[in-house]
Formats: structure tokens, C-alpha cells, sequence
């Protein structure tokens, strides 16, 4: 049922201010204007239909939304379709009647606000802007964006510096905070419409600090250094908010790092740049890039990072983008269209560390504009699509994949459980079966977990259950693991690193059990420290898949610390881990096997058995990305690694729980 609205119409003289023309007072009874202003909306829709009725003698209209956005029409229309109107906020729509000389009349104002009905989410993704955002074009068209795409589907939700108390850890997994302003001088504290306070800066730090993922985005990528994820010194201090210009160039990000200068970092398909266009704007770079914005008046609001800049401190070696990397832990995602060197950086990707459970994506190139004063940005689609992929990017859940037939065993049954109760009920993560692996997406998965462990199988990754060794489910690995996937496999599912192709075959664990198991009195666990008494010591016992979990020695029982796992009870004794003095190996003594695996494999041996003291054998075993299996891979396949004891209450199950958040964690 379409309705007829005869909205409030009033003449207006505080519009007169967006006329072309300066019209005396006396003008409304010499110029016509329109007249009959309405509004159709039919019934449960957002489309909106404004009419009106012309005087004699126009010429062009002038359509002006809430005193801000003008829209010139160069023929008398008396019609205007809104496709998708604001909802649940009222929206003034003011219509002017244009004359030869470009004379504008005074105008007439209709309001409206539609109402409907969004659907909530259980988990939404937070914008959070200045109090005062409507004074900047650039910020309300990234709200119109956010507010269509997300809010109005109901997995969105913009909140205010007014309302930063609304920001909930449990609720928005991702936060955006968007900040592009004229006018405004450089330091976080500087911040306007409240961005800067004392709750606003304390309420995304405790957030951060939580483990929300946050993007930053124009001035607002200064509060990387407001909230403590790095150091006042590793602010971004390449800095503009000047009114700008226009200007015919096409700018955007280059993802290539140091692409002509030695050591080069190509992040071209990095999941935030996925279906954006890469190519060469008019052969003006001798390269491509990601084109963001094209020929028009730009702001030139950069607040990047400029890595020759003295308060970094940075040096040449291996070169200033590498060392500000290791400084801050991130890694330099993309620079200026046309840079070639070290410069500089214009995205930046701090990973969550210890202290700082969320990741921070900060996105500070000039180049990243939402409005070009109000003209047409022939690439805004490419800002859109990055911003989307970054969100998605931040938002990213962790899959766990079982074989079909998991509640087989009470091991994967016990361990799928604490994964819902964690990850799947917070919305962080995906429950998948190889009769769903098709779901599995290296843009939304940022770790998968794969976990088997089985009484009475047969060593072989093609000999694991429910369709874990099917065709299907182990290519669909190898393709999420090149192309940067990050996998932990655990139990007999370590076997997969050979499945996959990570390693050669001749690599793959075989001291592999899968019998019945027994009781066993001792306590089990992972010596971190390898050849603690043979030579060469390589100590991992801070890494950080340990973090918070009790190192000390059980009973004095080994003369040593370990990392306890499985307490006095029944014990599986399902190991598939790797005998290093096994033939099939061939490695050497020189300097020793472990060194020499993880040589051949590029790996790092983080855990053996808890009373190993020399170089037999490996447990845990990180393997690093590598040029053609871009993801990393973390296997953890001693036996201590338990989780049901013939359903008996385990002593250290808690340190199983903090071993397995903490791999994923360190993958994620």
C-alpha cells in the first residue's frame, strides 16, 4: 500500500545561506518557488518518492538533505526518487525552484522519518566517530556507507564519542574509528568532536586490550599510539588537514614495499586488498597499485607514518621498514602510489600481543577519502571494498575442523565443546566437518584448527577418520594454507603437514600411537627447552602459545620445569610426533638433528616430551610460511596433549585449554 504524506512545509530563510544567488527578503513574493511539497513511501520499504509542483518560468531545481548535501538538477523535474531513504532518524529534504541567471527561490522543507524495523544481530560491528561528525563531508559519507551496508542489516551499529560507553567486547568483535577533519593539528589529544577524551582514548584501550580488533582510518590512526599499542615515539607523524586542492592525479596505496631497493615485501594479496582492481592508473607509475582516488579536489590528509622521521629512530638494517616492523610487531601492509623505498608507510597491521589481545589495522594514505567536496570520486568503489575487506579482515573467526564421525571419540567430543563454549557461542568461530570443508575461506578464516585424536587407527594421514583423509577435505587444507591460512593441527592430525604438502613426506611425524592406553601416575607434559643437556640449547619457554601457563616441575620429578598436561589417571598414549633419529628422516649430528630438521623443513622445534634432555624427538613444531605455503602451520602432537581421561577429571586440563587458546591466538 503506497501512503501520501503532506509533510510539514515551511520557507526557511536559514537556507537562503546554500543559494547560489543572494535573494532579498522581499524575494519570496517576486520569485515563485515550489509548491505541494509530499512524500510517497509505500508501506514497508525505504523508498521514498518527493513531489512538488513548479511554478511557471523554471529552469533547474536545487534539491538540498539536512542543510548539507546540495544536489543541482539542470530541468524543471517535480519528482525525486530516493532508493533508500535514512530510516528511524528524521531526514528535512528542502526544495528550491531555479530561473534564468541562476536565481534561486527560497525553498520549502518537508521532513519524514521512516520507520523499520532492523534486525539485530547477537554480534555487531562498532563505527565510532566524533560527536560532531556531521560538520566533516568526508566522515558522513563513510557513516551513509557504514549505515547502509551495516547498521540497516543489522550487524552494525555507529555510536558516538557521547556513547563509547556502548562499545562491548562481547557485542562488536571489530571496531572502525573514522576521523577525517580540515582544520585540526597533530597528536591523538588533539581529536575532535570528544574522540580525544580521557573515557573516549580509556574505552578503546580497554577494548584493544581485550582482544577487540580495531581499524583506524585518517587522523584517527593516532590513537594507535592514545590507546599504548606502541610507543608516543612510533606515532604517525606525516600529518595534513588542510583545506587541499584539486588536483588530476590518481592516488592510491602501493602494496609492493621496497620494490626496486633490495629486499621487497609484496603484500598485493593481502585479504584486505581481495577483488580490488591492481593496475597502473594511465601507465603513470611503471607499476600498479590500488587506486583509491582520482582526479579532483583532494584533501591531502595524510597521517601515516614516516619512517625516516628522527623521533622513530629506525634504522637501515636490513632497512627502516623491517626494523620498525620488529620494533611495534606489525608489518607495513602498503605506502604511497608511487613510492619504490622504505620511506614511508600508509598501512599498517600491529598484531595482538601479550599485553594487547587485539589487532590494530590503521589506514592513514591521503589517498583513503570518502568525499571529494561533494564531487564524483570515479574510485570511491575501491575505498569501499577496502574498508569492507578490512572489517572483514579484523572480523575474521577461527574454524575447527573434525571428522565427521567426532563423536566417536570422547577426546574430540571434549575438546569440540570447550571450542563452542569459547569461540562458536561468542560468535568468534565455526564448527566445520569435511562434509562442510567447502565453507572453509581463507578471507573469513584466519586459523583453522584441525583435531583428531583415535583409538585404533593406522598411522598415515590417509588413514584418518571421517573423511579427514577424503580428496576433498585435504586439498581444501593445502588451498587455505597457500594462500595464508594459518592451521593447527593436533593429535593425529599433525600428519597433515605432509597431507598438505607443507613438508615432504619423508618429514612426517611417525612415533605415532593410537592404542587403548592405560593408568599411568605420572604427570605429562612439554619440555620447552631443547638439549638443555646436550650442547646446543635452544630455549622456547616464553614463547608465546605459553604465555600464563605454569612452568615448574611436578613432583620433582624431572629435574627440570615443564609445561604439565595430562595428571595422574588414564593416559591414551596417542603420540604423532617425530622421531628425529628415525631413518626415514636422514638427518645429521651436525650441529644437531633438531637444527638440522628444522633446517631442512623451516621450522622451529617449540616442545618435546617433558623428560627429554637431548635432541630426539619433537612434539610441537611451528612451521613458517614459506614462498608457496604462504600460511603457517603449528603442530602439536605429543601425547600429554589430552583432552578426555576415560572420562576422569584431569589435574592440568586447564593448562590443555591455555596451550590450544594460546596456539590460536599466536596463528590469529
Amino acid at each position: 500500500m503506497k501512503k501520501i504524506y503532506l509533510g510539514l512545509i515551511a520557507l526557511l530563510s536559514i537556507f537562503t545561506a546554500c543559494s547560489d544567488v543572494e535573494i532579498p527578503e522581499s524575494a519570496s513574493d517576486a520569485i515563485a518557488t515550489v509548491s505541494n511539497l509530499r512524500y510517497e513511501n509505500p508501506e514497508g520499504t525505504r523508498q521514498v518518492t518527493l513531489l512538488w509542483d513548479n511554478p511557471v518560468g523554471v529552469t533547474g531545481i536545487q534539491l538540498i538533505k539536512d542543510l548539507n548535501d546540495v544536489t543541482d538538477f539542470n530541468s524543471a523535474i517535480s519528482s525525486y526518487l530516493i532508493e533508500k531513504a535514512p530510516i528511524n532518524t528524521d531526514v528535512a529534504y528542502t526544495v528550491k525552484a531555479r530561473y534564468e541567471g541562476d536565481v534561486l527561490s527560497k525553498g520549502q522543507t518537508i521532513r519524514f522519518n521512516i520507520k523499520f524495523d532492523i534486525p539485530e544481530a547477537d554480534y555487531q560491528i562498532a563505527m565510532v566517530v566524533a560527536n560532531d561528525y556531521a560538520e566533516s563531508a568526508d566522515e558522513r559519507a563513510a557513516v551513509a556507507w557504514f549505515e547502509e551496508n551495516y547498521v540497516y542489516k543489522g550487524i552494525g551499529v555507529v555510536l558516538t564519542a557521547a556513547e563509547i560507553g556502548q562499545l562491548n567486547i562481547d557485542k562488536n568483535p571489530v571496531c572502525w574509528v573514522m576521523c577525517d577533519r580540515i582544520g585540526i593539528e597533530w597528536g591523538y589529544d588533539k581529536l575532535p568532536g570528544a574522540l580525544n577524551s580521557t573515557a573516549t582514548v580509556n574505552a578503546l584501550k580497554a577494548y584493544g586490550e581485550k582482544g577487540g580488533n580495531l581499524l583506524l582510518t585518517g587522523h584517527a590512526t593516532q590513537l594507535v599510539a592514545g590507546i599504548g599499542r606502541v610507543d608516543n615515539m612510533y606515532a604517525p607523524r606525516l600529518f595534513g588537514s588542510g583545506e587541499g586542492g584539486d588536483n588530476g592525479d590518481v592516488w592510491g596505496i602501493q602494496p609492493v614495499i621496497g620494490n626496486r631497493e633490495g629486499q621487497t615485501y609484496d603484500h598485493s594479496a593481502h585479504p584486505i586488498y581481495t577483488g580490488m582492481t591492481y593496475a597502473d592508473p594511465g601507465n603513470a607509475y611503471g607499476h600498479p597499485i590500488y587506486s583509491l582516488d582520482g582526479a579532483g579536489h583532494k584533501g591531502d590528509h595524510n597521517c601515516m607514518w614516516d619512517l625516516n622521521a628522527g623521533e622513530h629512530s629506525l634504522v637501515e638494517a636490513p632497512n627502516k621498514v623491517a626494523d620498525f616492523e620488529n620494533k611495534t610487531n606489525s608489518v607495513v601492509l602498503g605506502t604511497w602510489q608511487h613510492v619504490v623505498d622504505y620511506c614511508c608507510a600508509g598501512v599498517v597491521d600491529f598484531a595482538p600481543t601479550t599485553t594487547f589481545a587485539g589487532r590494530v589495522l590503521a589506514i592513514g594514505t591521503a589517498a583513503y577519502e570518502w568525499d571529494m567536496n561533494g564531487k564524483e570520486n570515479a574510485y570511491i568503489d575501491q575505498v569501499k571494498m577496502l574498508t569492507s575487506n578490512s572489517l572483514n579482515y579484523l572480523n575474521r573467526k577461527v574454524a575447527m575442523l573434525v571428522p565427521n564421525d567426532y563423536a566417536e571419540s570422547a577426546d574430540e567430543r571434549a575438546a569440540v565443546e570447550w571450542f563452542q563454549e569459547n569461540y562458536v557461542y561468542g560468535g568468534k568461530g565455526v564448527l566445520l566437518t569435511p562434509a562442510t570443508i567447502n565453507q572453509l575461506d581463507v578471507v573469513q578464516h584466519a586459523v583453522c584448527w584441525v583435531m583428531c585424536d583415535r583409538i585404533g587407527i593406522e598411522w598415515g594421514y590417509d588413514k584418518l577418520p571421517g573423511a579427514l583423509n577424503s580428496t576433498a577435505t585435504v586439498n581444501a587444507l593445502k588451498a587455505y594454507g597457500e594462500k595464508g591460512g594459518n592451521l593447527l593441527l593436533t593429535g593425529h592430525a599433525t600428519q597433515l603437514v605432509a597431507g598438505i604438502g607443507r613438508v615432504d613426506n619423508m618429514y612426517a611425524p611417525r612415533l605415532f600411537g593410537s592404542g587403548e592406553g592405560g593408568d599411568n601416575g605420572d604427570v605429562w607434559g612439554i619440555q620447552p627447552v631443547i638439549g638443555n643437556r646436550e650442547g646446543q640449547t635452544y630455549d622456547h619457554s616464553a614463547h608465546p602459545i605459553y604465555t600464563g601457563m605454569t612452568y615448574a616441575d611436578p613432583g620433582n620429578a624431572y629435574g627440570h620445569p615443564i609445561y604439565s598436561l595430562d595428571g595422574a589417571g588414564h593416559k591414551g598414549d596417542h603420540n604423532c610426533m617425530w622421531d628425529l633419529n628415525a631413518g626415514e628422516h636422514s638427518l645429521v649430528e651436525a650441529p644437531n638433528k633438531v637444527a638440522d630438521f628444522e633446517n631442512k623443513t623451516n621450522s622451529v622445534v617449540l616442545g618435546t616430551w617433558q623428560h627429554v634432555v637431548d635432541y630426539c624427538c619433537a612434539g610441537v613444531v611451528d612451521f613458517a610460511p614459506t614462498t608457496t605455503f604462504a600460511g603457517r602451520v603449528l603442530a602439536i602432537g605429543t601425547a600429554a596433549y589430552e583432552w578426555d581421561m576415560n572420562g576422569k577429571a584431569n589435574a592440568y586440563i586447564d593448562q590443555v585449554q591455555m596451550l590450544t587458546g594460546n596456539s590460536i591466538g599466536y596463528l590469529k
